[in-house]
């Protein structure tokens, strides 16, 4: 037997899930054989190809997603089985992980090659999302030890969504080992619309608004502290009020622990999101804590301009795909406004002109050829 063993022992954000997914998804689909153990446990779902029985507690920062804490007696046995008596190309560990110390051992052991990719910035969440700074800090501590440094000593390669955060995340001078791990979107997210009334029937039925002169910002992310959503309401207030006097419809499309302290939002499931874009005149995000950014490359995916922060990780991946006058300091309500009009003025002719295209298959394919080349 030989495939691909995809460990994913990690706490599951939504873009974590969303990414995995789709990497196993299009890997079957070109007849690769992919072995998933994850933590999200739903039993109908168990086969024997995915095993979502790692041991889990529910994350008490985001109650819909789940943290593996141990292999388990029933876990480790089967997954100690799976790396150690097949033959295997590469496993794929997935981080933040508690359990990577035991996938890496048996994988050195075995001298199976393993690809761990890292996907979220632990010294800015901890420190928002935990009070008691010496505990955020001893947890940051124990994190570094038990695993960043196993993955950075035993793994044969590190990456991440964006270089920049890993060479942040695991060290400069781990840079010959260091890789960017392959990013796209679903293929539903396109500049087709479904029909030739769909732009007038969405921002009359979800945005309330009837006329191309009521410009709708649209917002799609979670609400929590990290993502900064209340940084767009000073370029939104009337100068009267200290703001910038930036007109128009906000649409915040998402959920989360702050949804009750923000402006009404919606909750679109994914199917809905394309049509969201297309009738939307710009996307605006507001947050700093990105690793990668998807709602960015859906927006304009689907032809709509996205203005986003000036920051290491937006700077890596779009300095060079979109124009300088959509980004802006994330001090500045000043340069905000400026943004939004100079996207809302010819954001979308851009995109017809210069369009994104970044699916998950064109990804996992990126991701199927920087492994076994590099790997060896």
């Amino acid at each position: 037997m030989e495939g691909w063993g995809v460990p994913y022992c990690s706490a599951m954000a939504m873009g974590i899930a969303i990414r995995c997914h789709a990497y196993v998804k299009e890997m079957r689909a070109k007849g690769h054989e992919v072995i998933v153990f994850s933590t999200a446990y739903e039993a109908n779902k168990e086969t024997s190809f995915d095993h979502p029985n790692i041991p889990a507690v529910v994350n008490p920062f985001n109650m819909k997603n789940r943290i593996g804490y141990n292999p388990g007696v029933d876990a480790s046995v089967k997954l100690a089985w799976f790396l150690g008596a097949h033959t295997w190309d590469v496993v794929h560990l997935v981080y933040p992980s508690l359990i990577g110390t035991f996938v890496l051992t048996v994988c050195a052991w075995r001298r199976i090659p393993v690809y761990c990719s890292h996907h979220v910035e632990m010294n800015m969440f901890a420190y928002k999302l935990v009070p008691i700074r010496w505990v955020a800090t001893f947890g940051l501590k124990m994190y570094d030890l038990l695993g960043l440094a196993p993955a950075v000593k035993w793994g044969t390669l590190n990456a991440a969504p964006t270089l920049c955060f890993a060479r942040d995340h695991l060290g400069k001078e781990n840079e010959a080992k260091l890789r960017r791990v392959p990013s796209g979107t679903h293929d539903i997210f396109t500049a087709t619309p479904k029909s030739e009334t769909e732009r007038k029937d969405v921002r009359l039925a979800k945005f309330g608004v009837d006329s191309e002169d009521d410009k709708v910002i649209l917002m799609v992310q979670r609400l929590s502290a990290e993502k900064g959503t209340e940084r767009v309401f000073k370029a939104l207030l009337p100068k009267e009020e200290g703001g910038q006097g930036v007109k128009g419809v906000l649409a915040v499309a998402g959920d989360g622990p702050a949804k009750d302290a923000e402006e009404p939002g919606q909750k679109n499931p994914l199917k809905e999101l394309p049509a969201l874009y297309r009738s939307a005149d710009l996307f605006v995000t507001m947050s700093l804590s990105e690793t990668f950014g998807l709602t960015s490359l859906e927006a304009m995916m689907c032809g709509c301009p996205a203005v986003m922060p000036f920051c290491s990780v937006f700077d890596e991946i779009w300095t060079d795909k979109t124009p300088k006058e959509w980004h802006y300091n994330i001090e500045s309500p000043e340069e905000l406004a400026t943004s939004i009009a100079a996207a809302q003025k010819n954001g979308r002719k851009y995109l017809q002109e210069h369009p994104v295209h970044m699916t998950w298959r064109d990804a996992a394919e990126d991701l199927l050829q920087q492994c076994p080349c590099q790997l060896g």
